[in-house]
């Protein structure tokens, strides 16, 4: 399957958020949190193993 981006900015997306229930906001809200979190352990997990590193497998290099 195709990769799809869009580029959307942050001022977009505020426009956004009042379109958005309360309810909406903090399950978006606890989902960027679950990114961030993932995104800065998977980060500090990298460095942990530089022996592993082979940079023709890199799967992390589009995250």
């Amino acid at each position: 399957m195709p990769k799809v981006t869009i580029d959307v900015t942050v001022e977009e997306i505020k426009k956004l958020l009042p379109q958005l229930s309360p309810e909406q906001v903090v399950k978006l809200d606890h989902e960027i949190h679950e990114y961030l979190e993932t995104h800065m352990m998977m980060s500090v997990a990298q460095t942990s193993f530089p022996e592993w590193e082979d940079k023709e497998e890199d799967i992390y290099s589009d995250v």
